[in-house]
């Protein structure tokens, strides 16, 4: 009778330390699945910001690649550039005196 408790407290023993070993690996793999979960949480943060960053640019560039298109088809209508030869260049149409103003 005494080696038949012997053995189920022996194996009662065993039984505990695979227990506590495999909590011991539950938690290790908990910890490094949590660990990996908070960068991830990070890394999209990070990511989530530099999308918005991002995307306000564009907009910004948009805004600046419309105000360029419309200059540039302004700069090509006669009546503007004849305005810029007159105030840049001093020129003058045919027939016509140019008086400038003594400084």
């Amino acid at each position: 009778m005494k080696r038949v408790r012997q053995k189920i407290k022996t194996r009662n023993r065993k039984g505990v330390r695979l227990r506590g070993g495999s909590l011991f690996v539950l938690c290790f793999v908990l910890a490094v699945v949590g660990s990996s979960a908070w960068q991830l949480w990070q890394l999209r943060s990070q990511v989530e910001g530099q999308i918005a960053s991002l995307n306000q640019e564009k907009t910004t560039l948009l805004q600046k690649e419309k105000s360029l298109h419309e200059e540039i088809t302004q700069l090509n209508t006669p009546s503007y550039i004849e305005q810029l030869a007159r105030e840049q260049l001093g020129l003058v149409k045919h027939g016509e005196i140019l008086i400038s103003p003594k400084n």
